[in-house]
Formats: structure tokens, sequence, C-alpha cells
């Protein structure tokens, strides 16, 4: 059985959530930017 797009959207806010987290409390580095960009992504796909 499959998500509506509304649950997906849920899911991934729930992820995006999480990391951004986790975001505010690295430091600096090349293992923040990646998480960085793989938060903006998702983000991306919510607005979509």
């Amino acid at each position: 059985m499959g998500m509506t797009d509304k649950q997906f959207n849920g899911f991934i806010r729930l992820i995006l959530y999480d990391i951004l987290d986790v975001l505010a409390t690295m430091q600096e580095g090349r293992e923040k930017e990646k998480l960085q960009r793989l938060a903006d992504n998702l983000q991306k796909m919510i607005e979509d």
C-alpha cells in the first residue's frame, strides 16, 4: 500500500526537521555542507 502525497510530504518534513536540528549543533565543515545540501533538496521537494 502506497502513501498519499500528503503523507509523503509529512514524512519528508519529519526527516527535514530532524536534519535541521542536527545542523544547528554541528561545527562548520564538509559534513555540515553535505547535510545542508540534503536539507535544501528535501525542502524543495516539499515546496513542489
